[in-house]
C-alpha cells in the first residue's frame, strides 16, 4: 500500500528521510509510541538485532529518547536537577552500566577470592579468604585476612568506562562515597589502613583519604565501618583508587591481622554539590 492522506503528513515526512515499507504502519506512529512498543523488547536484542532493521530504527536506538524512558521505567539513577542535555548524558551507557547509586568494586565481598585486586605486598603467610559472621552487611560471607607481615592490595575503577561522563564529573560534581568494614582478632594486635585517591586521566592525583587503625591484644574484636565522602573535588577526576591492608602486630605465623570486607566505592547523586 502507498502512502495516501489516510496517514499522518508525519509519515510522509519521515518517508522523504528513510526508505521504508510503506506497507508497514508502524512507521506512520509518533517516535514516543515506537519507543513504548520498543520498550518490551530486551536491551540487547535492540542493540544486536534492532538497529539492523532500518536506518529509522538505527537513529532511534542510537539516540537518548529511547534509553531515557527505560531508565524512568526500571527505575535507573541519572542526573534531574537540570537541563540533562547540559551533561551530555549517555542514557544508553547509563541504562546499561548504571554508574550512579550502585557498589563500582569489583569482588568487594572476597567471595572470588582476590580476583580484579592488584596484590603490592603479600607478606607473612600472605592473604587469606575467610568466612565472616557478626557483621550488618548483606550478601557479604567472606573478608579477606592480613598475616605477620603486611599485606596490601589495590583497584583502580574507571569512572567513565563504568558509564559517567566528563561534564557529569566536572560541572554536577556527584558526591563519592567510599566505605568498607574492618576488624581485628580479639588475640592479637593489629594494624590496619587505606587510602583512596581521586585521579585525572594522566594518574595525577587532585584529592585523597587516609585511614588508619591500631587496636591492641585483648581489645576490640567488633565490626567497624570506615566511610568518607568527597564533595566538590577539583575537576578532571577520572579514577578512584582504593588501597587497603595491614598486618598484626605481635609477628604471629598464620592470619591474625585486621580482617577487610565489604569494599565500596559509589556515585552519589543526592546533593552533589554539598
Amino acid at each position: 500500500m502507498s502512502t495516501n492522506s489516510s496517514c499522518p503528513p508525519r509519515c510522509t515526512e519521515r518517508s522523504l528521510s528513510y526508505e521504508i515499507d510503506q506497507d508497514c504502519y508502524l512507521h506512520c506512529l509518533p517516535d514516543e509510541i515506537i519507543c513504548m512498543i520498543l520498550h518490551h523488547v530486551p536491551p540487547m536484542d535492540l542493540i544486536r538485532n534492532g538497529r539492523l532493521v532500518c536506518k529509522y530504527w538505527l537513529d532511534l536506538i542510537d539516540g537518548s529518547q529511547l534509553w531515557r524512558g527505560l531508565c524512568h521505567l526500571n527505575g535507573v539513577q541519572y542526573p534531574q536537577d537540570t537541563d540533562a542535555n547540559l551533561w551530555n548524558l549517555d542514557f544508553r551507557s547509563i541504562y546499561l552500566k548504571r554508574p550512579f547509586h550502585r557498589n563500582l568494586v569489583k569482588n568487594w565481598n572476597a567471595a572470588d577470592g582476590l580476583l580484579h585486586w592488584n596484590v603490592r605486598e603479600n607478606g607473612g603467610d600472605g592473604f587469606a579468604i575467610e568466612p565472616v559472621s557478626n557483621i550488618d552487611v548483606s550478601d557479604c560471607t567472606d573478608c579477606w585476612s592480613t598475616s605477620y607481615g603486611l599485606c596490601e592490595k589495590e583497584q583502580t575503577i574507571d569512572l567513565l568506562s563504568e558509564g559517567c561522563t566528563c561534564d557529569v564529573l566536572d560541572q554536577l560534581k556527584p558526591a563519592i562515597e567510599i566505605s568498607e568494614w574492618t576488624r581485628a582478632r580479639h588475640d592479637c594486635g593489629s594494624e590496619y589502613f587505606v587510602r583512596v585517591t581521586l585521579e585525572s586521566s594522566t594518574r595525577q592525583v587532585l584529592d585523597n583519604f587516609k585511614s588508619k587503625r591500631s587496636v591492641a591484644q585483648w581489645k576490640d574484636s567488633s565490626w567497624i565501618r570506615v566511610s568518607h565522602r568527597f564533595c566538590n573535588y577539583p575537576p578532571g577526576v577520572r579514577f578512584v583508587k582504593v588501597v587497603h591492608g595491614g598486618k598484626d602486630s605481635q609477628f604471629w605465623k598464620g592470619h591474625y591481622g585486621p580482617k577487610i570486607t565489604a569494599t565500596c566505592v559509589m556515585l552519589n547523586l543526592d546533593n552533589s554539590l554539598d
